[in-house]
């Protein structure tokens, strides 16, 4: 029988032995994928994060940094708006005064403000007709495509969620625990007390919540 050199074999046991080494090597470090970002409660909001108003403007949670931020998710066609709105208006009355306190509605609602961003001197006309009749001074931004939406993980209007100075969600879900208004000054104000023990520099007392209201009509893939 032929023998095969000694040396002969260990290079063919040594081409065949790198491969499966360098195998190994990057099953032991897949790639990295990168996950979706989702603010959740604790978590910090990116400065980059924006938002464009009815009129075009646009503010940064970078611009916000060292305010208390209530984001509103909010809908003018909502039962659960109707009575909501009034409760939102008196908050904004209470801290009129407070500098450091900012109320952003934000409407993500496909069916209410479109795919995308309408042109011309009607655009949002049934919204700010809604805004006037209602005495909204804080502003309405719309969310395109549902990304600050998406971003949050809102599902319902009214789905509120309370921002400390620092950009961290420190309190997400309902305004109260009285989505039909039938409570009075007995209901729990999570959405109030959040913002007040944050302005305070306490550490908020109820972070989260169960949301009410209507979904959220997202734009269809």
């Amino acid at each position: 029988m032929k023998r095969i050199p000694v040396l002969s074999t260990l290079a063919l046991c040594g081409l065949v032995a790198l491969p499966l080494a360098q195998d190994k090597k990057q099953d032991d470090h897949p790639p990295v994928q990168q996950k979706e970002k989702v603010y959740k409660l604790g978590s910090t909001v990116d400065e980059s994060v924006k938002l464009t108003d009815l009129d075009g403007n646009q503010v940064t949670f970078k611009d916000l940094r060292g305010k208390v931020v209530l984001v509103h998710f909010w809908s003018m066609t909502c039962p659960y708006e109707i009575v909501a709105t009034p409760k939102f208006v008196a908050l904004e009355k209470r801290w009129k005064d407070q500098k450091d306190v900012v109320m952003l509605a934000v409407d993500s609602n496909a069916t209410e403000i479109g795919a995308e961003r309408p042109t011309g001197d009607g655009a949002y006309a049934d919204i700010r007709e809604y805004m006037k009749k209602h005495e909204f001074t804080f502003p309405v931004y719309a969310d395109h495509g549902n990304v600050v939406a998406d971003l949050f993980q809102a599902q319902h209007t009214p789905h509120c969620f309370v921002i400390d100075p620092q950009g961290k969600v420190v309190y997400a879900g309902g305004l109260d625990d009285d989505p039909r208004g039938v409570k009075g000054e007995e209901a729990d104000q999570y959405v109030r007390d959040a913002v007040e023990e944050t302005l305070a520099g306490k550490e908020v007392t109820v972070k989260e919540s169960k949301p009410y209201g209507c979904s959220i009509k997202r734009v269809r893939s």
